[in-house]
């Protein structure tokens, strides 16, 4: 280019423009990328002081913070973990399942755990006592409160894919009352006329009102097609009692025997043809032992998930922080049922007030039951419509029990006891020493041996004299005798768990500070229905009786139920109390039902025929990996069951 053009545009330009940040294009031509390098920022912090760098440094944490804060919001707000569906419950239970049947399972505690699982019945009670309908789409009650008009759901199958139709309603009602069955259901549904109006409607006719017969159709329903062909009188030898087909959450799928016959394990697996919301659990498992040790050991060695009632004695024993225990009260009350018709002397007012007195439930309920029951002193409970805290009731006072005995009993000194009771056995005995006597005798005459029958008839007092004393208790500083010269003896029957076994020792003790020879008779938990209940074979029983969602106190204390398989266990008899509880059952407004029920207690009070002691708490032991278990109220060991469908142990993340 000539110089003067050079010249020229140089001086039209402005130089400071022409130059102007020239230092910063120079850099910026020398770039490659828009964006440094790790090897380009990593030499960042030479070039900046300490302040710069504390403040880029605060900068950045809070920056951070602030971002995990908000994808933890978002996650809290969008995110969360829900049950799964899969997962294995096992259980530990003690005793063995013989007929998972509902028409039969009231008779033995494992089936009555066991079989709601199983069956449906037409109505069901929430977790706040109030009977819903279940099976039963909704009913009508007539006027006159005598029929009930039943109609049915109509998407309800069986587990094995038939059908639900009031047929099944008709055909387990009829059998429950038909005796060939020997269903223990059959005094509550005696007199009922049950009709099908068509395939999903039924009504069921009572002789009389009766205000709680909705909870009555809370039995399960058995299928006729299963069951139909089977004739009643051979309905307890059935496969279908343990192999059950029903409509309930869960359906049989295998159980595992020993040698013997013996069930060792039940399993049941989730049944998908279900009506309502299946469970999210897909497998139950039963694991069965012969009593509650061995069931704790096997939750504490991890072979069973839970375990049934765990006795209170036995509950501190599981340390291990992954089980919780959910202790439950149910409608239950233990006492002292008394059988004059095998103890006559329990016919005397005075005795049975004395025997009352000289019980220190507070000590039974702190010290024999470590606090694990509430006292009570009447078969109607706390909650319960006709509960009566202001009831009369005899007050514990050795003094005035010893009084009341005087007047009957006279005190004697043990030796005295001793004499008497070893004259009474020598004498029930001497058929027995005659036969020594007479069999001697002859070897004798032809022996010469004289001093046989002698030797023999001594040895023979001694042992009975030994047996005598070994029966006599140390400590017992008196006894007593009438003026007939009967020495007052009683008998407590319980079974042989270890809660009535220390609470009967207890009572026993007590009553022996009073002067009463008194035994402690045991029977095992699984033969006492069959020995003692059924037989009424026992003089003063110590049992529980178990009363349910209702206040109907029929079945326990009116006068037609002495007999099993009624539950009158005190044999009681009373014309204006059976009068009562027969106005209760059909009285349709709670106000006067409640008022009956008390009316019923003040006279129940002042007979005696029973000493009511006790509420227990129980101990349902569960890992903790068995998630949203939430038992409020039960009205049977069973209830524990309700939720049953909302526990899991699987979960997974879902979006909101």
């Amino acid at each position: 280019m000539p110089l003067r053009n050079f010249l020229t545009r140089l001086i039209k330009k402005n130089p400071s423009a022409s130059y102007k940040n020239f230092d910063q294009k120079l850099i910026n031509g020398l770039k490659t990328r828009p964006v440094p390098t790790w090897q380009q920022l990593k030499y960042v912090g030479k070039f900046l002081n300490s302040k710069e760098k504390r403040i880029i440094t605060t900068t950045a944490s809070i920056l951070l913070v602030i971002l995990l804060a908000w994808i933890i919001i978002f996650f809290q707000t969008h995110i969360v973990l829900s049950p799964k569906a899969g997962g294995e419950y096992i259980e530990a239970v003690v005793g063995q399942p013989k007929y998972l049947n509902p028409i039969f399972s009231t008779s033995n505690e494992v089936d009555s755990d066991i079989t709601p699982l199983f069956y449906s019945g037409l109505f069901r009670f929430s977790n706040d006592k109030k009977i819903l309908p279940n099976l039963a789409s909704g009913y009508t009650i007539s006027a006159d409160k005598k029929i009930y008009t039943v109609t049915l759901r109509q998407d309800v199958k069986w587990s094995d894919g038939q059908p639900f139709t009031a047929t099944d309603v008709i055909f387990t009602f009829e059998a429950i009352q038909n005796p060939e069955v020997s269903s223990p259901l059959i005094t509550g549904f005696t007199g009922i006329e049950i009709k099908k109006i068509n395939d999903y409607t039924i009504t069921f006719a009572l002789k009389e009102p009766y205000a709680p017969f909705l909870s009555s159709l809370t039995v399960g329903i058995l299928p006729e097609h299963v069951w139909g062909e089977i004739p009643p009188a051979s309905m307890h030898l059935a496969k279908n009692n343990l192999q059950p087909v029903g409509t309930g959450p869960w359906q049989f799928s295998k159980m595992i025997k020993d040698d013997i016959g013996n069930v060792q394990s039940y399993t049941l697996t989730r049944n998908e043809k279900y009506y309502r919301q299946l469970p999210y659990l897909k497998t139950l498992t039963f694991k069965f032992f012969s009593d509650y040790n061995q069931a704790m050991e096997a939750l504490r060695g991890q072979v069973v998930q839970a375990v049934s009632f765990l006795p209170n004695n036995l509950k501190d024993k599981i340390t291990n922080k992954n089980f919780i225990n959910y202790p439950l009260s149910l409608p239950q009350y233990t006492a002292l049922f008394f059988n004059s018709n095998q103890e006559t002397s329990l016919k005397d007012a005075n005795l049975r007030e004395a025997l009352a007195m000289g019980i220190n439930k507070e000590q039974i309920t702190t010290e024999t039951l470590n606090g694990n029951g509430e006292i009570i002193n009447s078969p109607i409970l706390p909650g319960q419509l006709g509960f009566y805290p202001e009831l009369k009731t005899t007050k514990y006072s050795v003094n005035d029990a010893n009084s009341l005995l005087d007047k009957t009993w006279s005190r004697i000194e043990p030796e005295e006891f001793f004499e008497i009771k070893n004259s009474a056995a020598i004498k029930n005995r001497q058929s027995e020493i005659d036969a020594i006597k007479n069999t001697t005798s002859t070897l004798s005459n032809d022996q010469g041996d004289a001093e046989t029958a002698s030797s023999t008839i001594e040895k023979l007092k001694q042992t009975i004299a030994e047996e005598i004393r070994a029966t006599m208790t140390t400590g017992q500083t008196f006894y007593r005798k009438n003026k007939e010269g009967k020495i007052l003896s009683l008998v407590i029957t319980t079974a042989d768990t270890i809660e009535y076994s220390k609470v009967a020792e207890a009572i026993a003790k007590t009553w022996r500070g009073l002067g009463i020879e008194t035994t402690v008779q045991t029977v095992s938990a699984r033969q006492i229905n069959r020995e003692a209940i059924k037989e009424r074979s026992y003089q003063i029983l110590l049992y529980s009786e178990i009363v349910g969602a209702d206040s109907d106190l029929y079945p326990f204390w009116h006068s037609s139920q002495t007999e099993y398989p009624g539950l009158n266990l005190a044999q009681y008899v009373n014309r204006s109390t059976d009068k009562i509880l027969e106005d209760a059952r059909s009285a349709t407004s709670t106000v006067e039902r409640e008022k009956l029920y008390k009316q019923f207690q003040d006279i129940l009070i002042k007979d005696l025929p029973a000493i009511f002691l006790y509420t227990p708490y129980y101990n349902f032991i569960v890992n903790k990996d068995i998630k949203n278990i939430e038992i409020k109220n039960i009205f049977s060991p069973s209830d524990r069951y309700n939720d049953l469908g909302n526990w899991y142990i699987k979960t997974s993340w879902q979006w909101k």
